[in-house]
């Protein structure tokens, strides 16, 4: 496939050759490259066809068959064997559980808690949802033996279901824990009658403990005697998955979390260390907590590795336990392997692959998973583990695998941040992917010596210890991966500030190449032998060009430079590149501008920058036109050298439906002559973008008028818009009728001194106003640097009604706010000056005022009487940056005022510091920061 489309692209080059005679000059050498590459193709197929007819020759003579019958039975019998070790009962000792009071009590909440306004559901399922060894099945048994539990249901029953979902079997056990009897004899239809019976106007609590399942068709089969309870009846399900809750249709989902440190310490000291001498337990205490720390939280972990301890007697067998690759092979861990190895067991094939493979990330290291940082999606793409059916998206279905191993809790979910939303394994998750992948997998320590297994390593990082990795151990390491001819990945440790030369010619089957944080400043020619590479990453990097030769990588699907702040251009020959998906470019400010010819990569999905170059460097405005799957966001840089409108339409950004966030950006560029603005102002209007637009951005433009169709209420789905140093335009554009539009920042637009009925829509301008709601949807106001701004009026109907933020930054001038500001704002922040805000007289009312910001304030001395008097409900109040301030109102009266943050305020330190004169006056509120 790879020759193939080589072929394919040096066709494709040799056709836009303009003169005959080279063409055909060429042509008899590229018919004769055509047979060399059949003929050298159809060997080796016929070579691995010969081998494998050999292998089905020793086969039949040594009596062997492939039966995947007999395959899937042994593998059940593992299994059965694993569950039955594991099932469970409803009984428990109390006094061994630790950490788990607050728990508890939610979930006897859930349980005890009238169905108020609840969907009238008999009965209400509560899934406790956690990864292997977290204390689901302790939680449900806490919650089943409470005593205000045990008293108020009539009925209680608990079912150990675990991998198989037989719905005859489960409504046997739940008949025996109901009354004891057994009903071997019985049928599906005559057991379901008889449980019916059983339940009918009981309220009961049932506990369907380690559930798999996701067939949401059999749990409606299992449920419907259920519904003969009384109203209140409650069912507990545990489960590692969250889909498999989902599929119950529960109406509660408790997410169960790890315990803290501390709690996972008592539980590990209990059976390492209660039976010894208080000495022992202070000499072994410091290394048995470096060894807790490991178990991150999870109290099966804790317990069964302190179990394993009990018989360790000294210091150095617990340091020699601390230091040793028990963590990775799982020899030690005993029971904690195995309850985690059902989770893996139940994985469809394509998953399994897909969990196995983020083993190859150091433990700790954090995945980011949000729209262009999808990494480890597009590394899954890049080993070829997503397998599209139909015209399925290979990311969407990786998408969809990553989701889906956050579901089984195989993955944990962070926050987002400002990368995106980010997951991670657990450390004892890593373990158990390391244990099942075996040596395709290996983190190799830069000084370390490498595993004997390293020619067999399919997927490698190299760490660093930042303390050990001196040039002649990196150089020992480099070595060491030479032998790794099988490697396919190979992830770089950031300590690492140059590649061999050579790298390359040792690893020609890589796939992924990922020097992203590294301190390279080149890559070598020899990155062009790597036919099979799809994926690579030198973001953040101090690499100033790439070489030409990548552009011999076809196959390459993704290639990631965000953040090399000195690339200054990219290989001309990238238009052969037909394979590519994604050009990431964020914060490539060097660059000034894209080869010739990327319009030919048409496949492209993500092209983060497209920046364009003059009249002789760069591709043009026109390559965008055939770029329509590109998606996301989309930088276009340079627009100044359009030179015109009808070139401007050549991009069709109307037909780009894919696309959710646009900027258009000009080179900052003061002074143009008539005719040059007016260019510029149709080539801006030619620009149109397609109506799905969600964000839009622009900045340094220098025409007088923005473009009329950003005002079109058909841009239906515009959430957000960013006006930046437009110096020329004197009023704003008319955004008040975008149905949609949440957050709209206005910055630098000099010329501007009047905001009124044109920025709402009212082309009439007549100070008069008009009806209907305008900006019906806008949140965030936010105005930054308008040194000529004076007055600003509200006009007309319903004005922002959902407005919650407004921000007034830097516009000396402006006097005074709307009286008619929305009543629902809860945040504000202004300058305060002389000449503008203090002179045009007291704040408008603003009952809902909780958060007020005074920012950059230099003249300001006091703040006016009677300002904070209103804002009764105020509870964080925060002033930077005015330096003459003397002194504060009096806050006594904001008896909600829960936070006052003073920064860069040295007047207002000195007389609000600990053991200041004004301290006495603040001590009231509860959380006071001033800060230099």
């Amino acid at each position: 496939m790879a020759e193939a489309l080589r072929s394919k692209v040096d066709e494709g080059d040799e056709s836009s050759f303009s003169e005959n005679k080279v063409r055909s000059f060429l042509s008899p050498f590229t018919c004769f490259n055509h047979v060399m590459l059949r003929h050298g193709i159809g060997r080796r197929i016929k070579e691995a066809w010969g081998k494998l007819e050999h292998i089905k020759t020793e086969m039949s003579q040594l009596g062997l068959s492939v039966d995947r019958g007999e395959s899937e039975r042994v593998d059940s019998e593992v299994r059965r064997g694993e569950i039955e070790e594991r099932e469970t009962g409803s009984l428990l000792h109390q006094s061994s559980i630790v950490g788990r009071e607050n728990d508890k009590k939610e979930v006897v909440d859930l349980l005890l808690r009238e169905n108020g306004g609840e969907v009238n559901e008999t009965p209400i399922v509560i899934s406790i949802v956690g990864m292997g060894g977290l204390g689901k099945t302790t939680l449900a048994q806490l919650a089943y033996n409470n005593e205000d539990v045990t008293g108020h249901f009539d009925m209680r029953m608990w079912v150990f279901v675990s991998v198989h979902f037989d719905v005859k079997k489960i409504t046997k056990l739940i008949i025996k824990s109901a009354n004891g009897s057994s009903c071997e004899s019985l049928d599906l239809d005559q057991l379901q009658h008889h449980l019916h019976e059983i339940l009918h106007a009981k309220q009961f609590l049932l506990v369907l403990d380690d559930i798999w399942s996701e067939n949401s068709e059999k749990w409606d089969k299992l449920r419907l005697p259920f519904q003969a309870g009384a109203l209140g009846s409650r069912i507990i399900i545990t489960t590692r998955s969250e889909k498999v809750a989902l599929a119950k249709g529960n109406t509660h989902m408790y997410k169960l979390a790890v315990l803290s440190e501390e709690n996972c310490w008592l539980l590990f000291s209990r059976r390492a260390l209660d039976h010894r001498s208080a000495e022992e337990r202070s000499e072994l205490e410091e290394t048995g907590r470096e060894i807790v720390k490991k178990c991150g939280g999870v109290p099966l972990a804790a317990k069964t590795i302190g179990s394993a301890m009990r018989s360790r007697r000294t210091r150095s067998q617990w340091d020699l336990v601390l230091g040793s690759d028990i963590w990775t092979t799982g020899d030690t861990l005993g029971g904690i392997l195995p309850a985690l190895l059902l989770s893996y067991y139940n994985l469809p094939p394509a998953l399994k692959q897909c969990f196995m493979y983020c083993s190859v990330f150091p433990k700790d290291w954090w995945i980011n998973k949000e729209s262009n940082t999808d990494v480890i999606v597009k590394l899954w793409v890049a080993q070829g583990f997503i397998h599209s059916e139909g015209s399925g998206d290979v990311e969407e279905i990786s998408k969809l695998y990553l989701d889906n191993l956050l579901r089984r809790s195989l993955l944990q979910a962070a926050e987002m941040d400002s990368y995106g939303n980010k997951c991670k394994m657990h450390d004892l998750v890593h373990d158990l992917a390391q244990f099942v992948t075996g040596s395709d997998c290996s983190i190799v320590e830069i000084g370390k010596q490498a595993s004997s297994k390293i020619k067999n390593v399919r997927h490698s990082s190299l760490i660093a210890n930042y303390e050990e990795d001196a040039d002649n151990e990196v150089a020992s390491t480099w070595a060491t991966l030479y032998k790794a001819h099988k490697l396919r990945t190979l992830l770089l440790a950031p300590s690492i500030s140059s590649l061999p030369n050579n790298l390359f010619h040792h690893l020609r089957r890589l796939r992924v190449f990922d020097a992203s944080f590294t301190s390279i400043t080149k890559l070598s020619q020899t990155v062009g032998q790597l036919k099979h590479l799809r994926y690579l990453d030198l973001s953040y990097t101090s690499v100033k060009e790439l070489p030409a030769a990548v552009s011999n990588c076809r196959n390459l699907w993704t290639l990631k430079l965000n953040s090399c702040f000195r690339l200054r251009k990219l290989p001309r020959g990238m238009r052969k590149m037909i394979s590519l998906r994604h050009l990431e470019l964020e914060d490539t400010h060097m660059l000034k501008y894209l080869p010739q010819g990327i319009g030919r990569l048409t496949g492209l999905q993500m092209l983060t920058r497209f920046i364009m170059g003059d009249r002789d460097d760069g591709c043009k405005c026109g390559e965008l036109k055939n770029l329509n799957h590109l998606q996301g966001r989309l930088r276009i840089i340079g627009l100044e050298n359009i030179g015109s409108a009808d070139e401007a339409r050549e991009a069709e950004l109307y037909k780009k439906q894919h696309l959710h966030a646009i900027s258009l950006q000009y080179y900052d560029r003061r002074e143009l002559l008539d005719d040059e603005m007016k260019r510029m102002e149709d080539v801006l209007q030619s620009l149109q973008p397609h109506r799905n637009l969600k964000e839009f951005q622009i900045l340094h433009y220098q025409g007088s008028k923005l473009p009329k169709w950003l005002e079109d209420p058909a841009f239906s789905n515009l959430v957000k818009v960013h006006l930046e140093k437009c110096q020329k335009c004197k009023q704003l554009p008319g955004l008040g009728k975008l149905p949609s539009l949440k957050s709209l920042e206005i910055m630098e637009m000099e010329e501007v001194r009047y905001v009124g009925g044109e920025f709402i829509g009212d082309d009439n301008n007549d100070r008069s106003g008009g009806g209907g709601v305008s900006f019906p949807k806008l949140e965030t106001l936010m105005f930054w640097g308008m040194p000529n701004w004076e007055e600003w009026e509200l006009r007309g109907g319903d004005v922002m009604p959902s407005l919650l933020q407004l921000e007034i930054h830097n516009c000396p001038k402006l006097k005074a706010l709307p009286c008619n500001l929305p009543l629902l704002l809860q945040k504000l922040a202004l300058n305060i000056s002389n000449e503008g805000m203090l002179s045009g007289g007291p704040l408008p009312i603003l009952p809902n005022l909780n958060h007020l910001v005074i920012w950059y304030s230099p003249e300001l001395k006091m703040l006016p009487c009677g300002w904070l008097g209103q804002f009764k409900v105020l509870r964080i109040l925060e002033i930077y940056r005015c330096e003459q301030l003397e002194s504060l109102p009096e806050l006594q009266h904001l008896t909600m005022l829960q936070e006052l943050k003073i920064m860069c305020c040295p007047l207002l330190r000195d007389r609000y510091r600990d053991g200041g004169e004004g301290r006495g006056k603040i001590s009231h509120i509860p959380r006071i920061e001033i800060v230099t």
